[in-house]
């Protein structure tokens, strides 16, 4: 059986200030008709075991993902303690799963991605699955790159290992542009997607050889999810395991890695700058969503809520408004956001 396990634990920063810590982008519908860790479950129905589900998320979020997830039990829905990065929650995920059905395989979905064609995901992920559960391996799926982009990590496909299964021949993180053009001229290098399919014993070995730390904290925790003690040893769990993600912990040293190349239509909506891939733009190329007027502009991003955003004669721009902030940045530069909602913190604090 699959189950579907949901990493929803940030808040989308770099989306400020559209997402928010009270109103995450996660809940987002960002143009759809469902919220992004909604339709995440939703997509995945066909495939896999979603009244099972286990929803990672954070205690700051976690009042604001059960409304929309009504399917998913809500002890089912663990809100961590602390931030610890990816490895340690997936974990604690494979672990509680194997409590449940030590034949469990789980398939590991961030909740804020697009995908353009849900029916096409499912066949990926059943195939994935096969493999995960005939060849005990972890399979992770990589994403046929449609531009030299450097704000995701690579995968280089190595030899086959199955029907559309090939061995990881190794990872990149966010190369720089040159590097990005020279792996799609070469071709078999796919994006890293952060979706992994795997059984949760197998994982659990991997996790055992390369975060033995990790491990020997996940034995505190000996009852199933919801039971009485769980919270406790849960938070003895958090308190003691290493903060450390699951590429570098254990994807980047496993043996076991194997790619699914996938092209579906993938976006992971991390910043401003891919909701011009999002929103439809219009014939001078900007993408908008609310009370936007743009005149005599050309590429914008532009979004308005509680108020009009309004520009004229700007070109390659990002303008926003909302009733907690207005900002205003250069395309190129929506990675930035974080670091610029950083320094309007500082200063807040600076006025108390």
């Amino acid at each position: 059986m699959i189950y579907p396990v949901i990493l929803a634990g940030g808040w989308g920063e770099r989306l400020w200030p559209m997402s928010t810590p009270s109103r995450p982008k996660q809940v987002l519908t960002l143009g759809g008709d469902r919220s992004l860790v909604g339709r995440t479950l939703d997509r995945v129905a066909a495939a896999a075991v979603t009244d099972r589900a286990l929803v990672m998320t954070s205690s700051q979020i976690a009042e604001t993902i059960p409304v929309e997830l009504p399917g998913v039990p809500a002890e089912r829905i663990i809100a961590e303690p602390m931030r610890k990065n990816t490895a340690p929650a997936i974990a604690l995920a494979a672990h509680l799963l194997t409590i449940e059905d030590k034949d469990a395989v789980m398939v590991v979905l961030p909740a804020d991605h697009i995908i353009g064609d849900d029916d096409d995901f499912r066949r990926t992920i059943a195939l994935a699955a096969d493999a995960a559960n005939e060849l005990r391996a972890l399979m992770t799926l990589g994403i046929t790159p449609s531009r030299p982009d450097t704000e995701y990590g690579y995968i280089e496909a190595g030899d086959g290992a199955g029907s559309g299964v090939f061995k990881v021949r190794r990872f990149t993180e966010k190369p720089d542009a040159a590097t990005a053009a020279e792996f799609i001229g070469a071709g078999g290098y796919y994006w890293n997607s952060g979706m992994f399919i795997w059984r949760a014993d197998v994982f659990l070995e991997e996790v055992a050889e390369h975060l033995p730390d990790v491990a020997s904290a996940l034995a505190q925790v000996t009852v199933p999810v919801g039971a009485p003690g769980f919270t406790e040893q849960m938070n003895a769990f958090y308190e003691e395991t290493p903060s450390i993600s699951v590429d570098y912990g254990i994807m980047e040293r496993t043996e076991r890695a194997l790619v699914v190349p996938a092209d579906f239509g993938w976006d992971d909506v991390g910043a401003w700058s891919a909701l011009g891939r999002v929103w439809p733009p219009d014939e001078r190329g900007n993408s908008s969503q609310g009370d936007v007027v743009l005149l005599d502009s050309n590429d914008c991003i532009a979004y308005a809520e509680g108020g009009v955003a309004a520009a004229v004669g700007v070109e390659g721009l990002i303008v926003v408004h909302t009733p907690e902030a207005t900002i205003v940045c250069p395309r190129a530069r929506a990675r930035e956001v974080r670091d610029l909602l950083a320094e309007v913190r500082r200063r807040a604090e600076e006025l108390k």
